[in-house]
């Protein structure tokens, strides 16, 4: 794989070695979400597309474990933001130059851009120009974010809406950049290329420390993006104690030179051994001790992601804003755990209310007991559920029907009220953006224009599995709002046009449904998603009209499918 800086390039037009079946793919965000686009990448390939990647630089040692990348263009990010201290111009006329040797290296007929953050999507518009296909986060032409593709729509709205968000981060990838022409590839694998022998080497090196009748290794992920995040290093060094007393396998503890605070605190409270790489590796010897080792016992981290790309099973707590739903091992086989708490997963920007009870509530015995009864059979649900389960809510990955990946309660709070919303909105918001995601037919504003109000279902009686009655109620509550107000959007419709005060009652019954959405817990990620359609489509009533209709047949199936089955008080 090319890794060639644009600065030492010499590539023109003429000598581009990937003409018009090129994809260039842009992902500026962490080492974990540049891993988790290696799925869209064997998609692309699938597809018959040659990839090149654009990458933050200071990930580029992880380029050589990515799979089907033709080239690579990492972007000195650091330099940029030096040259804008020193002098805007240099700053704008080295990324014209990097977006210049993209274009001439790639000459790309397609640009997917899964970073939205506004010098992402500049870059993209820069690399794009007017001769390639653009997908993922854009500008229009006044310099506004703009969103290409309902996938990519939602996608930015689930972003600041992580508790309502059902899919997990690599399949929103993947649709994101699917066309809408083509699905993503069956039986999807976040599958990296091995760690090279070099690393291989340089991590048996760091093994060689252990005892002489270790069984085997744990690596175990200390840290995380941020404390609140992170299990505590003195749990970590009990459950490796375990590990070593009663099967041999000996902890190796792995992380950046800035989490050897976490590292000492192990070795301060452990009194097995144990192994200490933290600070000692680059990504791919990182990759190479995680290849050598039984399981990863971790946080939610990039290295948790790395893990899952090499086969190497996890065991991952997700504390504070962290969920398995939306960003656990793209692997299946995996066991993510959550407190059993109800404020987990808070939101996030806020601060806590319970002074970080999550961090502490899953003990180190909880831990090891599944870790022990993996490692001795290789099934999670081997383990003490019952028992764990006062502790932590107990998932295991796997993929679903339409090959997303997804979370299977193994413990006793499948029927808890969160995890029956999550179960429900995998479904339906799959209805809604499939939906959208096709273009609309001809004459789809007339029809809109045309539609008939919209049967309200009374809550009927039965016993289903919609949660308690009280969440039941409320959320029959608050969908038949938004279900009334679809019903007086799509009204008003018709009249679009016809009198001067229709484009105007229109719109504020927008903000009205817009407040209900927001209004919800539960249904902000739809809120977000309504306020996103809208703007896209606020200059384009009739358009906005369209969409309006599509949307409201979808939430009355929502609406009236969630009562069916629900019992109320």
């Amino acid at each position: 794989m090319d890794t060639t800086s644009p600065a030492e390039s010499t590539a023109t037009p003429g000598n581009s070695q990937c003409g018009t079946g090129c994809t260039v793919v842009i992902n500026l965000t962490r080492f974990g979400d540049l891993l988790q686009c290696q799925p869209l990448i064997e998609d692309l390939h699938r597809q018959g597309n040659r990839v090149h990647l654009v990458c933050l630089d200071n990930f580029s040692s992880a380029l050589p474990l990515m799979r089907h990348v033709e080239r690579a263009w990492p972007l000195p990010g650091a330099r940029l933001m030096a040259d804008m201290d020193k002098d805007w111009r240099n700053a704008a006329a080295r990324l014209l130059e990097y977006a210049r040797a993209i274009r001439a290296g790639a000459g790309p007929s397609c640009v997917i851009n899964l970073t939205a953050t506004l010098p992402a999507r500049l870059l993209a518009g820069l690399v794009a120009r007017d001769t390639a296909e653009m997908r993922g986060f854009a500008l229009d032409a006044h310099g506004f974010g703009q969103n290409r593709g309902i996938w990519a729509t939602f996608l930015n709205s689930a972003t600041a809406n992580r508790q309502s968000a059902p899919f997990n981060i690599v399949d929103m990838f993947r649709m994101v950049g699917a066309s809408e022409r083509s699905e993503a590839s069956p039986q999807p694998r976040l599958r990296l290329a091995p760690p090279p022998q070099s690393a291989l080497a340089a991590a048996d090196a760091l093994l060689a420390a252990a005892p002489a009748d270790a069984a085997g290794f744990v690596t175990m992920q200390l840290g995380a993006s941020e404390q609140r995040r992170q299990w505590p290093a003195e749990y970590f060094a009990a459950v490796g104690d375990r590990l070593w007393r009663e099967r041999k396998i000996c902890p190796v503890l792995l992380g950046s030179p800035a989490e050897r605070p976490l590292a000492e605190a192990y070795a301060q409270r452990a009194q097995g051994p144990f192994v200490d790489a933290v600070g000692k590796t680059d990504l791919t010897q990182l990759a190479a001790l995680l290849s050598r080792s039984r399981m990863l016992l971790t946080n939610d981290t990039g290295t948790m992601h790395l893990a899952a790309g090499l086969g190497v099973t996890c065991l991952a707590i997700f504390l504070a804003t962290a969920q398995p739903c939306d960003t656990g091992p793209y692997l299946p086989g995996c066991c993510c755990l959550e407190p059993a708490l109800p404020c987990h997963p808070c939101p996030f920007g806020r601060p806590c209310p319970n002074n970080l009870a999550c961090v502490t509530h899953i003990q180190p015995p909880t831990v090891a007991a599944l870790a022990l009864t993996w490692l001795d059979t290789g099934l999670w649900d081997a383990a003490p559920l019952e028992t764990v389960g006062h502790e932590a809510r107990v998932w295991q990955t796997e993929l679903d029907a339409q090959d997303f990946i997804t979370v299977r309660c193994l413990s006793a709070h499948e029927a808890e009220d969160r995890s029956l919303w999550l179960a429900q909105q995998r479904i339906f918001w799959r209805q809604i953006l499939d939906d959208l995601n096709i273009t609309l037919p001809a004459g789809a504003e007339a029809a809109a224009g045309q539609a008939q109000p919209l049967h309200r279902a009374a809550p009927t009686g039965g016993t289903g599995n919609q949660g308690s009655p009280a969440f039941a109620q409320r959320m029959f509550s608050t969908l038949d709002q938004a279900v009334q107000l679809f019903d007086i959007l799509t009204q008003q419709g018709q009249m679009l046009g016809k009198t001067p005060k229709a484009g105007q009652l229109f719109l504020r019954n927008c903000e009205r449904l817009q407040a209900v959405l927001d209004a919800c817990p539960e249904l902000r990620s739809l809120g977000a998603f309504w306020r996103e359609l809208r703007q896209e489509r606020g200059e384009r009533l009739d358009d906005l009209l369209a969409l309006t209709t599509h949307l409201a047949v979808q939430l009355v199936d929502w609406r009236n499918k969630y009562i069916n089955g629900t019992s109320f008080a």
